[in-house]
């Protein structure tokens, strides 16, 4: 049986500049990291003695015996892209809910890229995990989820018009990344939500000029990080924020302001709601002088305790 292990994400700077009809006329940076949040996923061919070609248990369990019925997505995605036409009995667990803006679709798709290829590079991951979802299942969303599955660590991430990419370690040391960690909280809303619903509307026309905000916004952040300055980092995380509500109404809703609202009179001076919008988890940087203590009995089990993942998709057995 093989296994592999995939990181969650936190998309700090530079999202939805990473959607193609962005990108393809103004380019994308991206800054965020790999958390020590994963999805397992196992692979092994079905045996002969069964009666059934294809089982996968995920929320629910399917048992095929033709792999195009398969109802989920992303495995038949996966399988119709490496030609896999045997049985096999997948299984997938995660360490935190999905529909939360953490990318666990995009985990995943490369977590059981993996578990097929096992040799691939990060970036041979990331680009097949990118084609499956954006071309061959025709999902709407962008591209960055995949990356940061594939890579892990700290960085940034350049996409040039052309969708090429390239990902670097930020300008940091490993000083500033414990003191920008040991500031940083991640609280679950309590909701879920259908990112694609959210993403369709991340697509219209009005909204570009509200990424190119976002873009510039990312390319200020990538300055400060060289400066190594959190509180001007956090102050940008909210301007950039505050940007990304105007691009739909559907970004967020009354429960998060309030939610925000709340968390900045407990003490943090910056934040987000990860991935498309809608709900999940917000993402913030606390003030200096803030007792995370308190913040953590306050929300107690909504309250998620994060690090960097320095590793992206690894296997764990074969």
């Amino acid at each position: 049986m093989i296994i592999s292990k995939t990181p969650f994400r936190v998309s700090l700077f530079g999202g939805s500049t990473d959607y193609e009809s962005f990108y393809s006329k103004h380019g994308s940076l991206l800054i965020g990291f790999g958390i020590n949040k994963y999805c397992y996923t196992s692979v092994r061919e079905t045996p002969s003695i069964f009666d059934y070609l294809t089982r996968i248990s995920y929320s629910k369990v399917e048992i095929v015996n033709d792999n195009e019925n398969i109802q989920h997505n992303g495995v038949r995605g996966v399988l119709k892209y490496l030609n896999k036409y045997k049985g096999y009995e997948i299984s997938h667990m995660s360490d935190l809910p999905s529909q939360t803006g953490t990318g666990s679709s995009s985990s995943f798709i490369v977590g059981l890229l993996n578990c097929f290829t096992r040799d691939w590079s990060p970036k041979m991951l990331a680009k097949s995990a990118i084609h499956v979802e954006r071309k061959l299942l025709e999902e709407a969303g962008g591209i960055q989820d995949q990356i940061w599955a594939a890579y892990g660590g700290m960085n940034s991430v350049g996409i040039s018009q052309d969708g090429s990419f390239s990902v670097r370690p930020l300008p940091v040391s490993e000083e500033f990344k414990q003191d920008f960690m040991n500031r940083c909280i991640m609280i679950y809303t309590g909701k879920t939500r259908k990112s694609y619903k959210i993403a369709e509307s991340h697509d219209k026309q009005d909204a570009e000029k509200h990424k190119i905000n976002i873009l510039e916004q990312a390319q200020r952040a990538y300055e400060l990080f060289q400066a190594e300055d959190i509180e001007g980092i956090a102050e940008c995380l909210g301007k950039s924020w505050e940007n990304k509500k105007r691009i739909s109404p559907l970004v967020s809703t009354p429960a998060v302001n309030k939610m925000y609202k709340s968390l900045e009179s407990d003490g943090m001076i910056g934040g987000k709601l990860l991935g498309t919008g809608g709900s999940g988890f917000i993402f913030g940087i606390l003030n200096e002088d803030t007792d995370v203590f308190k913040i953590k009995e306050k929300y107690k089990s909504h309250y998620i305790d994060i690090d960097i993942s320095e590793k992206g998709s690894v296997i764990i057995n074969e």
